[in-house]
């Protein structure tokens, strides 16, 4: 049981360094508007995990049965990606208009980091990869999975929490210009994510 603890909490803080749009998105989102809504980001992130990890663990009969839910995730996650990587790219301030409410802001910030991991195809391969590893090759029972999980979630949480505090930190040090620069980086690669969600999708 302790190697599910230790390995399941390497694995979910190894995870957050993917470097896949949720993780700029993280950056992104500290940088611009601070630790508290980086932190919603990563919780979002974290539930979506914990959603898919369930899937894994106890059977995919929870998932839609659609003849094209696959191709319906890909076009959502992709145009997602598409509007954060234009508008991340083009915006002429270094602020956008976000929710001024403390709801508005929490849901805001909250399903982002929810639809940013649910809408990634790979994700899903990830951890059903992860959960046919664990009990196929190292013999891992029910409880054991369900514990290397829970681990790798407390770890994921951590770590983004970590990276969006960092991120916060370094906005002292950024001119307007290396902020824009950022953006527009982060934007390149929401669009590439989303080129390539759809180029898996259909070819």
């Amino acid at each position: 049981m302790m190697n599910a603890i230790v390995f399941g909490f390497l694995y979910g803080f190894l995870l957050c360094f993917t470097f896949g749009p949720a993780f700029f998105r993280l950056i992104q989102t500290s940088i611009d508007n601070g630790f508290k809504r980086g932190v919603l980001i990563a919780g979002g992130v974290t539930v979506a995990d914990a959603i898919l990890m369930f899937c894994a663990v106890f059977g995919t009969s929870f998932l839609p049965k659609l003849q094209y839910f696959n191709l319906g995730i890909a076009l959502v996650g992709a145009s997602i990606l598409f509007i954060l990587g234009f508008n991340s790219l083009f915006k002429q301030q270094t602020q956008l208009v976000y929710p001024k409410s403390k709801l508005g802001s929490f849901l805001y910030y909250f399903t982002s980091g929810i639809l940013l991991n649910l809408l990634n195809p790979s994700n899903y391969i990830a951890v059903f990869a992860t959960s046919t590893y664990l009990s196929n090759v190292e013999g891992f029972s029910i409880n054991e999975t369900i514990v290397f999980f829970v681990a790798s979630l407390f770890a994921t949480m951590l770590a983004e929490s970590l990276i969006a505090f960092y991120a916060q930190k370094m906005k002292r040090v950024l001119t307007a210009n290396i902020l824009k620069r950022i953006n527009q980086v982060a934007g390149i690669i929401f669009i590439i994510s989303g080129i390539l969600i759809l180029w898996k999708q259909f070819w």
